[in-house]
């Protein structure tokens, strides 16, 4: 391009004869700053056969060139944007992880970040990532200063950028603790509120990984949320998801996970059933559960039968289930297998069905029996004269 190099050279020029002639600081910060808006302009319009030589004249700049790469970043161009952060990557392994300066490129990096185009938050969040990979020296400083592009991830609808945020807050979260350091620095809140986002994620990659993350040190608390996804459209993460909350029976309980017992996977059947055992349910606790969630109202009556048969089982547990039942007809069955036992009083459930069943024939049948004669639980058996 020789029209390129002979426009280069007259820059050059203009610039000597602003030095020669301006004298002093002023005419050095002028220097700096045609410099740093030369290279900068040169570098996001490089390409793979340049851009090395422009990286590398950007970098001599040092800090100075920073607000001009962060301008990179804003740009939608995903070659600018690719350009900046080689440059951006440079400086930052010429200065090494543990450097103040690098510190303070994450944290400002970090406080540019959410108006930076998606093609730089990409760009950003995969630097991140390679100062992670292989950890050299301590880096509590840096991880701080990181922090903060995990939790502004979670409001980016792209899913390259959340990708990249995830890898990162996978890094954060499980990095080896780091000797005579006053707190390791783990992102928790950042974190929870990344993997939240990400459990709804449209990629099923994206997904698994979060679900993944939720059995990290400190994420607990979002194993509720992870729950929803017992029902995901993809196999792979109803799997994922099982084998996160499986432990977690204080915060994802038994109930909610017997509709995995009816999953279109075997596998995932399987799975369920092993997760329920080793909650310490009965097989007969199982088998009842698999009925209370069948489909088929027809299957779920049968409740009624194995309540009948077995002398093992607490009837107000499994009778309270099924008066909730989407079926009219089951609830009713409830109701009278209510009133037909005399093993606890569950009067109280009738007359609460009796006033607020969505089902008018329900509530009128509920006061039928709520009112008619009906079993009475047995008294406690009183204590022999003294």
């Amino acid at each position: 391009m020789p029209g390129y190099a002979v426009w280069s050279r007259k820059f050059l020029g203009i610039l000597f004869l602003l030095v020669l002639l301006g004298g002093g600081v002023v005419a050095w910060r002028e220097r700096t700053s045609l410099l740093s808006w030369f290279y900068i302009r040169n570098l996001a319009n490089s390409t793979d056969a340049n851009r090395s030589r422009w990286v590398g004249r950007v970098a001599n700049l040092g800090e100075a060139a920073l607000p001009g790469l962060f301008e990179c970043l804003a740009q939608p161009d995903p070659r600018v944007c690719a350009n900046a952060r080689a440059a951006l990557e440079y400086l930052a392994h010429s200065w090494g992880e543990t450097d103040a300066r690098t510190v303070d490129l994450a944290a400002r990096l970090a406080r540019e970040y959410p108006r930076f185009s998606p093609a730089g938050q990409k760009q950003t969040v995969e630097l991140a990532v390679t100062w992670f990979r292989k950890p050299v020296g301590k880096l509590d400083g840096l991880a701080s200063a990181c922090a903060p592009l995990i939790g502004s991830s979670a409001s980016v609808d792209d899913e390259e950028v959340l990708a990249g945020a995830l890898e990162l807050c996978a890094l954060l979260l499980n990095r080896p603790a780091e000797p005579d350091s006053p707190q390791a620095a783990r992102p928790l809140d950042p974190a929870r509120r990344l993997i939240v986002a990400a459990l709804h994620a449209h990629t099923i990659d994206n997904r698994m990984q979060a679900v993944r993350l939720t059995l990290s040190p400190g994420m607990t608390e979002v194993l509720e949320e992870a729950a929803t996804l017992l029902g995901d459209e993809s196999p792979l993460v109803r799997r994922a998801t099982l084998v996160a909350v499986a432990e977690a029976r204080d915060i994802v309980h038994d109930d909610q996970l017997l509709p995995c017992l009816h999953d279109t996977d075997p596998e995932i059947r399987r799975l369920c059933e092993q997760v329920l055992i080793a909650r310490g349910l009965r097989r007969e606790y199982i088998e009842l559960g698999r009925l209370l969630t069948d489909a088929k109202p027809s299957k779920r009556l049968q409740v009624l039968d194995r309540l009948r048969e077995s002398t093992e089982l607490d009837p107000g547990l499994w009778l309270r289930r099924l008066s909730h039942d989407p079926s009219p007809s089951v609830r009713v069955a409830a109701i009278r297998a209510m009133t037909q036992q005399s093993f606890v009083d569950l009067s109280e459930r009738i007359d609460d069905m009796a006033r607020n069943d969505a089902t008018p024939t329900v509530r009128q049948l509920a006061r039928y029996y709520l009112n008619g004669p009906r079993r009475r639980p047995p008294a406690p058996a009183s204590l022999p004269p003294r």
